[in-house]
């Protein structure tokens, strides 16, 4: 039996891998359509390496389940229901799992299913789940689809796939003696790779099928049948770079182009052409654009962006989407008053066929260095990790290196060969410029995973310390003047604790590389001398322009393909790889082919082949030679462009050592992840604001009020989101705000002003600043004491479509405010506590000094001081016994409400954490002690309401069904009532899911405790759960 113009499980699942409507239209409809059957393209060596991996897996998980005796083999024919009840009934065992089962989807049931939807029916072909899981019960067996992924997470398309199987099964085996489970599983290999650790039931990623009905029916009842009857005109697409490899990528790139679809432009995401799409859409209904005038997408936004005015009254009646838009055309991000018409990059680039300058400041690709080294990785997608297979580094530069310039070999000799280049280059007088790039993100990541598990396997290695101070991501901002500023705090807060003994001045004095001899006296002024000089390299950075010669964090390895595309607009549809990008940007190179750069196909081709390493070294050294004159003809393109010159810093000096004030290991480390930690948040405030803060709400002045506390300035929120504090009676002053608007200036061209802002020097100030501490805002850049103001949050109300939001002001700027004019409000870092533990730290570290034999002993004195244990000993705090479950648990239902939003379901986003909050809410569920430190603004409160319940349930899950009783407290009765009330929201959120088992939350009762003394006591008995909230006055009488 055959079947053509048929869908398999398998072209479903790519359909939501891509979101790509065209390929199932294709995939059904190719037998009939003359000239455009979609024959399947060979497979690429790098497919075929991902490919082998998920089949290595699938074999070596077969193997194991042969080995343990849990598989049971099936003829690879379609079965009937009959059949296999004989195959399952001659077999013994109560558990196992059946491999080779196929099947033909239930063509008469699923037809039913169509026609009540007034559906066209949908033919399917043959079915191939990797596993049938059977557990067998007193009349039967019960049933359930497992399949086998070699992915690292299960995705929204693996949900699809063993949903239509388990759908298909459903009907087929419509037997008294099968009882489906009514779950579904997807089987991952160890993180710890397939290779060296074997399969665990543990991988097996299962979730209700009742979750996944209502979208998934509609998906194929409904909508499918709709998109397949359409006329291949109007069906939905998109050539983005996820169409990379599919069967029909020719001819959706020739498409693109000659129709002029978005597509035409590279690297525009399916979720940002649907943005352009639907600004066209308001465009023709508002008549900014005429319906007679209709032609191609790329024409008719090119229409849009150059008619005088038309994005200002786009920004005032969809201002998100007009910022996106402006974001993914690079366009100006400021709205222009002055009405003139805009020019696109992105849209001229596909329209002229020709290199378009992107006008926008980079500070992330330095201007120019003394050396460049450019290293090329390459990675094995067959592999079970992402290790670097083999390397080759390229040295470049002015600078006579007395060194080789290109080194190959293999990933075991990486950081040996990085370090011999580092060595050299710090041997050098003076040290020069340097900076190292990679062509790619995955390069890049993978560079930071190798360096990072080098220095796991090999703490005291010399070359890996040296390769991660001086490569490793943020790394470098321990040695700009964020690191003088913290350990100058750090030190003062030591020196200010009481009276310091001579001994205590030595000591400082040792670890800071000076001089301890002399009197008491002579100590304590180098010291301060020396503290003074740390606090001037900081200082020093605006007083002599140097923010000039390096802005913000310059990366240590830059991201070539990264640059390239911020900066310029290249002709190429859909997306485009380093040889696309040679052979438009070195059209006209002498010295370089542009056709000939080899693409990561062809070195893959070359590292497989079992013969001389001698090709495959000179297609790596080719390569690299074209990344660097990419590099080049990037900065010739930037240069030559009208207006300032737009790639601001310039490599840096390399270095590799920080300042180290602690010498016992343990002490020293935890100084560093302090910084760390601190310094993270700085990078990402920075990363935002480099852009112009994109997505920070976007304030309109309405008028000014004396109120209570002093004068209050109020605003309508015209774009974005703004979250107050549940502690809104505290003043943090944790926002600043700058116009948003400008007349005069070219924003695109100028350093947003957020980003001049220094947030360390006031972080641990208390606003508004009085006569006093006055001084350190007097440090800041002069544009941000002029346009930049400090503001807390008073209040947010919403009134109809209108939310007002109420703001204190402190600032020395010169902006002022006029009815109707655009601010944008963004976070600044609050950090009162970052000196002093480091100066906690620094002062455990010189106790520990005066066991000079042993240092760890200064620590073992102290040992049962709970701060001391944290550090020590953290175990001693005991983790929960079932922790491994719990988190499996947790990490299952994490899972499951991320899978429920992205099929739709709004209630199951508001119960999905972050990645940040994800990593907190397990150390919560496996940890007799937690420490949640944030911010404010970051969702401590959320991260903490919403780990409770995971717990209870977990707990639930597992069969406990003691009495719990929970005390929730904190110093401010803001702090209980936002908590309180954050869990009756996440409740109600849970019971709005349809199918989720909820029946534990009625058990569930939360009190609020006016008065300890007289509040009920929980009951003695039985398995409720009790929740009390209040402060600690509050509830510490109970």
């Amino acid at each position: 039996m055959s079947r053509t113009n048929s869908l398999s499980a398998t072209n479903l699942a790519v359909h939501h891998h891509l979101n790509c409507d065209l390929y199932l239209h294709n995939a059904y409809h190719e037998e009939r359509t003359a000239g455009t059957k979609g024959q399947d393209k060979p497979l690429s060596e790098l497919s075929k390496a991902q490919f082998k991996r998920g089949l290595d897996w699938e074999s070596t998980l077969y193997s194991w389940l042969d080995r343990s005796e849990l598989l049971l083999k099936v003829p690879c024919i379609p079965l009937e229901a009959k059949t296999l009840i004989e195959n399952i009934q001659a077999d013994d065992r109560d558990h196992f799992f059946i491999t080779g089962l196929t099947f033909w989807p239930p063509e008469a049931q699923l037809n039913k299913r169509f026609l009540k939807t007034n559906s066209v029916p949908v033919i399917f072909g043959l079915a191939k789940p990797d596993l049938l899981e059977i557990t067998r019960t007193s009349d039967g067996v019960t049933w359930k689809v497992v399949d086998a992924k070699a992915s690292k997470s299960v995705k929204t398309s693996h949900h699809v796939q063993i949903y239509f199987y388990t759908l298909c099964l459903s009907y087929i085996l419509d037997d008294p003696f099968f009882t489906p489970s009514g779950e579904a599983g997807v089987w991952l290999p160890p993180k710890q790779g397939f290779h060296s650790v074997l399969p665990s039931f543990k991988d097996v990623k299962t979730i209700s099928i009742s979750l996944l009905e209502s979208s998934l029916n509609y998906f194929l009842f409904f909508r499918l049948p709709s998109l397949l009857s359409l006329s291949l005109e109007d069906v939905s697409w998109h050539f983005n770079p996820l169409c990379r490899g599919c069967n029909y990528e020719t001819q959706c790139r020739s498409r693109a182009s000659n129709e002029g679809e978005i597509g035409s432009a590279p690297n525009i995401s399916i979720d940002d052409a649907r943005s352009l799409k639907d600004l066209l859409q308001i465009s023709f209904s508002t008549s900014l654009l005429s319906e007679y005038d209709r032609l191609t997408d790329i024409e008719d936004l090119h229409t849009l962006i150059a008619k005088p005015g038309a994005l200002n009254i786009l920004d005032r009646s969809s201002p998100s989407l007009t910022k996106k838009a402006r974001r993914v055309l690079g366009l100006p991000r400021k709205r222009r008053v002055v009405k003139s018409s805009v020019f696109s990059p992105v849209i001229q680039a596909a329209r002229s066929n020709k290199i378009q300058v992107i006008p926008r400041r980079n500070f992330t690709c330095p201007s120019e260095e003394d050396v460049a080294f450019v290293i090329s990785l390459i990675l094995d997608p067959s592999s079970p990790g992402t290790n670097v297979e083999f390397f080759c580094i390229t040295a470049v530069g002015s600078t006579t290196l007395e060194m080789p310039t290109v080194t190959h070999g293999t990933g075991a000799s990486l950081i040996a060969a990085l370090a011999r280049y580092i060595r050299t280059i710090l041997t050098l007088a003076p040290i020069p410029r340097t900076q190292f790039y990679v062509w790619s993100a995955i390069e890049q990541a993978s560079l930071q995973s190798h360096l990072i598990n080098a220095a796991l396997i090999s703490v005291n290695d010399a070359d890996v310390r040296l390769c991660i101070g001086a490569l490793a991501q943020g790394a470098s901002l321990l040695q700009t003047t964020f690191q003088p500023l913290l350990l100058s705090g750090a030190l003062l807060s030591f020196l200010s604790k009481g009276k310091m003994l001579k001994a205590d001045y030595q000591a400082c004095l040792e670890r800071m590389d000076l001089s301890t001899t002399g009197k008491f006296e002579e100590l304590r002024q180098r010291l301060d001398d020396e503290i003074r000089k740390i606090q001037l390299e900081g200082e020093s950075l605006f007083e002599n322009g140097d923010h000039r010669r390096e802005f913000g964090q310059l990366p240590r390895v830059v991201v070539l393909k990264k640059e390239v595309e911020s900066l310029l607009a290249l002709p190429t549809p859909g997306y485009w790889e380093l040889p696309d990008c040679a052979r438009v940007l070195l059209a006209g190179d002498s010295s370089l082919p542009p056709s000939s750069c080899p693409s990561d196909e062809e070195i893959f081709r070359l590292y497989k082949m079992e013969s001389s390493l001698e090709p495959l070294q000179g297609s790596l050294l080719q390569r690299n030679d074209y990344i660097y004159s990419v590099l080049a003809a990037l900065r010739s393109r930037v240069a030559s462009h009208d207006g300032p010159f737009l790639l601001v810093n310039e490599a840096k000096v390399l270095s590799s050592k920080f300042m180290d004030l602690c010498r016992q290991d343990t002490l020293r480390k935890l100084f560093f992840m302090q910084q760390f930690e601190v310094l993270s948040k700085l990078n990402e405030l920075w990363k935002s604001r480099i852009d112009g803060c994109p997505d920070a709400p976007v304030l309109e002045y309405k008028t000014t009020t004396q109120g209570a506390k002093g004068i209050i300035h109020v605003f309508r929120l015209v774009s974005g989101t703004v979250d107050i504090r549940g502690d809104k009676d505290q003043a943090f002053y944790d926002h600043i705000l700058v116009e948003d608007v400008s007349e005069d200036s070219d924003s695109d061209k100028e350093i947003p002003v957020e980003a001049l802002f220094d947030d360390l020097a006031v972080s641990g100030l208390l606003f508004p600043l009085n006569r006093y501490t006055k001084a350190n805002w007097q440090l800041q850049h002069p544009i941000v004491q002029r346009k930049l103001a400090v503001v807390d949050l008073k209040n947010v109300t919403v009134q109809g479509d209108a939310t007002t939001v109420s703001l204190h002001i402190w600032g020395t700027w010169e902006v002022g405010f006029d009815r109707d004019r655009h601010y944008r409000l963004s976070p600044r870092l609050v950090d009162f506590n970052t000196a002093k533990s480091l100066a906690a730290l620094f002062e455990l570290d010189l106790q520990c000094s005066t066991h000079q034999e042993n240092p760890s002993a200064g620590l073992q004195t102290h040992h049962d001081l709970p701060f001391l244990r944290l550090i020590l000993d953290p175990k001693s705090f005991d983790a929960i016994e079932d922790a491994s479950q719990y988190l499996r648990i947790e990490n299952d239902m994490q899972r499951l409400f991320r899978d429920l939003r992205d099929l739709g379901n709004t209630s199951a986003g508001a119960l999905v954490l972050k990645s940040s909050q994800h990593r907190a809410a397990r150390r919560i569920l496996s940890n007799r002690l937690s420490v949640i430190w944030g911010p404010p603004g970051t969702g401590k409160t959320y991260t903490i309401s919403l780990s409770l319940l995971r717990l209870l349930e977990v707990q639930r899950r597992l069969g406990d069904r003691n009495r719990k009783i929970v005390f929730i407290t904190a110093m401010t009765h803001a702090a209980i009532d936002a908590c309180r009330n954050k869990l009756l929201r996440l409740i109600d959120h849970y019971q709005d899911i349809e199918s989720l088992p909820t029946q534990w939350l009625s058990d569930l009762k939360i009190e609020q405790v006016l008065k300890g003394n007289n509040h009920p006591a929980p009951p003695k008995s039985g398995s409720g759960i009790r929740v009390y909230t209040g402060t600690i006055y509050q509830a510490c009488s109970i």
